[in-house]
């Protein structure tokens, strides 16, 4: 009886462990951007077959905006081009502006993106995110993209609450470099999203504490589609 009572025990350790190992793999290899070249690359055989909506507002960004259900009926009449992948980072975004920004020509970007930065596990600062972001508007200008950029600043999670005061840095930090240019800007997200004491809402998260639900994605609807009516975004182009 002992021995099969060892044997289970062996493999129920040994089935740990490789789950153990996978999980440290995903964590560092996800921090490199060819960790998402797959799901980029769907990305472009999926414009072959449904070529994305011209003169539209570009979301880039990682985990919330890939989960985002709804953002095309949330934006409307915005017209947009959702083009959130994995946990990305705001360096993985950059790494991927031939192939995700440049074909769009996109009348606006908006992007969603430095949470990932900060919780990654080889420990980057809030001023790295700003590096990161500074890199990104360059690029994009470098390539002759002159749309607008809208920053939707970094907001707490439940499962990442110890790393809120990094993000509030960070959107410190962008939101300074932000307000030096006119083509830039900054929208703040977090406010809906912590209650008047500063504590995260739980209830706009689904039970693993880091996924947006449905009424999280409102407030985040609420947050960002404001600013981009008051800019026009929702009538046509001008000629």
């Amino acid at each position: 009886m002992r021995r099969p009572l060892a044997k289970i025990a062996l493999a129920v350790m040994l089935a740990a462990v490789a789950i153990f190992g996978f999980l440290v793999y995903v964590l560092l290899a996800s921090g490199d951007a060819d960790y998402w070249r797959a799901e980029i690359a769907e990305f472009e055989r999926r414009d072959v077959s449904n070529p994305p909506p011209p003169d539209a507002v570009l979301f880039l960004g990682g985990r919330d905006l890939r989960l985002w259900p709804r953002l095309d009926l949330d934006m409307r009449p915005i017209k947009v081009i959702n083009r959130g992948f994995g946990g990305a980072q705001i360096a993985h975004v950059t790494h991927y502006i031939s192939r995700i920004v440049v074909p769009y020509e996109p009348r606006a970007i908006v992007l969603m993106a430095g949470e990932a930065d900060l919780a990654d596990v080889h420990g980057r600062r809030p001023e790295d995110v700003l590096d990161d972001f500074k890199n990104f508007v360059a690029e994009l200008r470098a390539r002759k993209i002159t749309a607008p950029v809208y920053f939707v600043s970094i907001h707490p999670s439940p499962m990442r609450a110890s790393r809120w005061f990094g993000g509030q840095r960070a959107n410190a930090l962008v939101k300074d470099f932000i307000q030096r240019d006119p083509s830039l800007h900054y929208i703040e997200a977090a406010d809906g999203i912590v209650d008047a004491r500063g504590n995260v809402r739980d209830n706009l998260f689904r039970w693993d504490g880091l996924t947006l639900n449905a009424q999280g994605y409102q407030v985040l609807t609420a947050e960002i589609k404001p600013s981009l009516l008051a800019a026009g975004l929702g009538q046509p182009p001008r000629p």
